[in-house]
């Protein structure tokens, strides 16, 4: 087994693929505040959001929501390294055979990841005294992050 990566190559990995999934968002709520800045400007009494602008709100949402979906469920799965772990040389792996984990799992250790990390932020800080470098969805998944 490689040797485990550290916590703040996990966080960066996690900020990289924060990124990815970030952009399009913000440019669906970017269209959403130069169309209320655009329509104050304007003294307009109609209060309501143009179409168009809904709908780019809704294809950026989804972008978001895909590229997400891509990147940390199946990417990952399939490879064991989301674009941010490849960036870092990190890999996620299964703890007893040391390969990917496959979507299933990747997607419920996403799933857990945000349960557990709004519930109570020590998820994600728990690898800096764990013994096995684990956040609480790594032990319950059965998986390891390591250094490529």
């Amino acid at each position: 087994m490689p040797p485990l990566a550290d916590w703040l190559p996990r966080v960066g990995a996690s900020l990289i693929d924060g990124l990815i999934t970030g952009v399009p968002i913000l440019l669906g709520y970017g269209a959403m505040i130069g169309a209320a800045i655009s329509q104050s400007a304007n003294d307009s009494a109609d209060d309501s959001m143009p179409p168009l602008v809904g709908i780019v709100f809704l294809v950026c949402f989804a972008a978001s929501l895909g590229l997400g979906l891509w990147n940390r469920v199946f990417r990952q799965g399939k490879t064991g390294q989301s674009v941010g772990k490849s960036v870092l040389h990190l890999r996620l792996v299964d703890s007893r055979t040391g390969q990917p984990i496959g979507a299933g799992r990747a997607f419920l250790r996403e799933f857990l990841s945000g349960i557990f990390n709004n519930a109570c932020f020590f998820d994600s800080l728990w690898p800096l005294w764990d013994d096995q470098k684990q956040t609480w969805h790594d032990k319950v998944v059965n998986t390891y992050v390591v250094r490529t």
